[in-house]
């Protein structure tokens, strides 16, 4: 492995991590996004699940927002898993609607109002103590959350375990020796534990059948200065 990757912390550590995270969404609430539209737009608005029947889907690390509220429209499926362990938190917070300039309304969050719609099943665990059977899962989404766990290399065993022949989708900024040296602040972010590169992802996804992968270039990520590319993928588990 490059020296730059950090590929687990102590307790402590990800605590910390944790206790940002939602001091984080606790000031943003109100957006009702954090950066999902963003990764909708990078994987072509998730096109290639058009269509696609899924019994069981889980999100690991939704966040207040979620990810999968921008694929419902385009999937069907039986029953949905929400895992994060700041989840509870999440269900309590409110979001701020304006209509006019002054009229605004307090909505709950994204998390909130797909437990009212759905059949959904919250796990406020760690993705590293995943509590799921195994081959449980036939769509598992990943997205912008592997920098924020405590051990990123038993996040993935875990998904993978959970996968029955199913679509894991997976996307990440990726970090190098470079971005250390363009923008070394962020090996010291407190919300970002966890640095890794397209090589450790792929050495953990190589024995996938990829439906897409693609590593956009730093000039095309989300955040150019600190991380030289973004990694996009949707892989089907082999039986």
């Amino acid at each position: 492995m490059a020296v730059t990757d950090v590929l687990k912390v102590d307790d402590t550590r990800w605590k910390a991590a944790q206790e940002f995270e939602l001091r984080f969404a606790q000031n943003t609430a109100g957006s009702g996004d954090d950066y999902n539209v963003w990764w909708y737009k990078a994987f072509n608005h998730y096109d290639l699940l058009r269509g696609r029947r899924f019994q069981n889907v889980i999100e690991v690390g939704c966040g207040p927002h979620t990810n999968i509220r921008l694929m419902l429209p385009l999937i069907s499926f039986e029953h949905l898993w929400l895992e994060d362990p700041l989840i509870h938190e999440y269900m309590k917070m409110k979001k701020q609607r304006r209509i006019l300039k002054l009229l605004r309304f307090r909505t709950p969050t994204t998390v909130a109002s797909l437990v009212r719609r759905y059949p959904v099943t919250l796990l406020s665990e760690k993705i590293e103590d995943l509590s799921l059977p195994d081959r449980e899962i036939d769509l598992c989404i990943c997205i912008n959350v592997l920098d924020h766990v405590q051990d990123v290399d038993r996040c993935i065993r875990q998904m993978r375990r959970v996968l029955r022949n199913g679509v894991l989708i997976i996307a990440q900024d990726l970090s190098n020796e470079e971005d250390r040296e363009r923008c070394p602040e962020s090996w010291t972010d407190i919300a970002h534990p966890i640095k890794i590169d397209a090589a450790f992802l792929d050495s953990h996804l190589s024995d996938m059948s990829p439906l897409y992968r693609r590593i956009l270039p730093r000039e095309e990520g989300r955040n150019p200065r600190c991380h030289y590319g973004t990694y996009l993928f949707v892989g089907q588990q082999k039986t």
